[in-house]
Parts: structure tokens; C-alpha cells; sequence
């Protein structure tokens, strides 16, 4: 409800601000040795919470600065290309700057990094915001009310369940590569790398590809269609040896994955009312990210139990039948579609 209820401008900046302290302070606590474990913790916690605000608040203040909302899946496509290149380059310099100096020095660039950030964000001068309504009904009923609303509309009902199985069952690939590469290939961190920046590079194709998407036409099929490439390039790659059959199934994955969960974010977006958006996004957000920390928990005891490929597998399998499930509702559901074409042209 923040997102909807600040200005999202002056608030996101003041995320920034609290999240570069926070690595300012794991810097001068990695330059004096700290050790405590509960220190670290706490700062963890603080900047998970900082980003559990940041995500939604930046994805709908999109919406301020793009002011033609059938340009928002372009946007959003952008936002995603830009991450990716992040994702791409960030730990190359860490590693760099690990090498030749400290971890105290790669907490430190990341702390300067934000200020960049800050800066950008001082200099837009975004139109005035339109007045609000008087909250009233489940506006200002609270949490509950607010989610029996947000549910209410077909975008959220129908489009959600696959942004919650990607979350819980294809991000887990990431915390239980490291055994990956030990049990299925030569256990060199040079891999490991490889494996993870062939994600990364489907993702950022992908994200290219989704900036040069404008309408909302596509946007659907894209949404019920790449689940499927997600399940089933995720259940190829348990059964993979050969590095580059590995490389090119986790590329598409990583783009599918991308293609599915950003174009349901533009969809929401277009198809709630402004008051709503912060909201629509904060659920977007708790379903794709606040699930992924419960699916690696859930694969890590899994592949104990039954192994890394039978996870891995399941995991995909399971992808493939939500994916499925959410195609043959909408197609058996024809006001729901209705109603989310409704939205999008709105």
C-alpha cells in the first residue's frame, strides 16, 4: 500500500539512500574485521526489507515517467535489459575488485553506485501526481480488504499462479547450481560461470525482444506460452551432460522466464486502476520473489532426498502443468479474458 499511498519519487530515493548506508556499513564493517554473524544478519534483513519496498515502488513509478501506457511493456522491457546488464557485468567487477583488493572495496563501489542512482533520480521532473480520492471502502480497510479487491480483478486471478510457479520451482536452479556443476560437469568455478551468465544472456535477449513490444496484443500469448518453454527447457537441462546443450537450455530458459513474468508485470499494470498499482505490484512482487527463497529451501531437500535431476525434473514438470492449467482457464473462461482485454484497453 506505500507505493500508493507516498510519492513514490521522494520515497524511492529515500530506499536508495537507506540501502547504499547499508553497504557502506558492510564496508567499514568488512574493512575492521566484524565477524559477528549476528551483525550481518540484521543488515541482511534491512536490506531485504529495503528491497521487498524498492521493487514495487520503482515499477510503478514507470507509469509516472512513461505517461502512454501502451508504451509500458516497452518500459518494462528496457528496465529488464538494463538488469540484465547489471546482472552481466556486476560480478565481473566484483571479482576484479575482489582480486586486487578487499571485500570491503566491492561493499564500498556498490554503496558509490547508488549515489548515481540518487542523482538520476533528483533530476526527473515528473508531472504533477493527480489528486487521490478520499480513501474509501477497501482502500482503507487494510491488507485484507485490499487483497480481496486486488483478487476481484481477472488479471490478478489469472495471470498470477504462473508468476508464483516460476518463482517457486525454476529460480531454485540458482542456489543448487554450484552442486550442479560438481555432480553434473567438471566442478570448475569457470562453469559455474558460464552456466549462470548463459542465464543471464537468454534473459537479456529476451528483454530486447520485449522492449520492441508496444502493444498489448502479444503481451497474453507471450504470458501463456513461455511458461511452457520455462518447464520444458528446465526438465531438458536435468538430463544434460554436454556443456553446450546446457548453455543453450538455461539461455532459454532464463529468456522465457523473463518473457513470462515481465510481460504478466505490464499486463497488471495496464489493467488495474492507478490507485491500485502499487498494490497489484507488491502482490506481483511477493509471488515471483518472495517464493523463490521457500522453492530453493524446498529443491535443496529434495535433491537430498531423491537427487539433483529427479528435482530438477519435478520442478519443471510442474511448471509445464501450471502453465497448462492457467491456458485452459482462460480458454474455459471467457468473461475472465474478456475482462483482462477490457483492462488493457483501458
Amino acid at each position: 500500500m506505500t507505493a500508493d499511498r507516498l510519492p513514490r519519487l521522494k520515497l524511492l530515493i529515500g530506499i536508495d539512500l537507506m540501502l547504499a548506508a547499508c553497504s557502506a556499513l558492510l564496508a567499514v564493517m568488512a574493512a575492521f574485521g566484524v565477524t559477528s554473524i549476528a551483525a550481518y544478519l540484521v543488515i541482511a534483513t534491512l536490506i531485504g526489507a529495503g528491497n521487498a519496498f524498492e521493487m514495487p515502488v520503482r515499477q510503478t513509478l514507470i507509469r509516472d515517467i512513461v505517461e502512454d501506457r501502451a508504451v509500458i511493456t516497452s518500459a518494462l522491457g528496457v528496465s529488464a535489459m538494463v538488469f540484465n546488464v547489471g546482472r552481466m557485468i556486476g560480478p565481473a567487477i566484483a571479482g576484479v575488485v575482489l582480486a586486487y583488493f578487499s571485500e570491503a572495496w566491492c561493499f564500498l563501489v556498490n554503496a558509490v553506485s547508488y549515489f548515481g542512482i540518487i542523482a538520476a533520480l533528483l533530476a526527473m521532473r515528473l508531472p504533477p501526481p493527480a489528486p487521490r480520492p478520499a480513501s474509501t471502502g477497501a482502500a482503507s480497510q487494510g491488507f485484507r480488504a485490499s487483497v480481496s479487491v486486488l483478487f476481484a480483478f481477472p488479471a490478478v486471478r489469472y495471470l498470477l499462479p504462473t508468476v508464483v510457479a516460476i518463482g517457486l520451482f525454476a529460480t531454485p536452479y540458482v542456489p543448487l547450481m554450484p552442486s550442479i556443476v560438481a555432480d553434473f560437469f567438471d566442478g570448475r568455478s569457470f562453469t559455474l560461470g558460464m552456466l549462470m551468465s548463459s542465464a543471464a544472456v537468454g534473459a537479456l535477449v529476451a528483454a530486447g525482444y520485449l522492449s520492441l513490444q508496444p502493444g498489448y496484443g502479444r503481451q497474453l500469448r507471450l504470458q501463456t506460452a513461455a511458461p511452457l518453454a520455462v518447464g520444458v527447457s528446465l526438465a531438458l537441462f536435468a538430463w544434460s551432460r554436454v556443456l553446450p546443450v546446457s548453455f543453450l537450455l538455461l539461455a532459454v530458459m532464463g529468456g522465457a522466464a523473463l518473457l513470462a513474468t515481465n510481460a504478466t508485470n505490464a499486463m497488471l499494470q495496464q489493467s488495474v486502476p492507478d490507485a491500485w498499482r502499487g498494490r497489484v505490484i507488491g502482490i506481483y512482487s511477493m509471488s515471483f520473489a518472495g517464493t523463490a527463497p521457500l522453492g530453493g529451501l524446498l529443491a535443496g531437500w529434495l535433491a537430498e532426498h531423491i537427487g539433483l535431476t529427479a528435482t530438477l525434473t519435478i520442478n519443471g514438470v510442474l511448471i509445464i502443468a501450471v502453465g497448462l492449467l492457467s491456458r485452459w482457464r482462460l480458454r474455459n473462461h471467457p468473461e475472465a479474458l474478456r475482462g483482462i482485454m477490457k483492462g488493457l484497453s483501458r
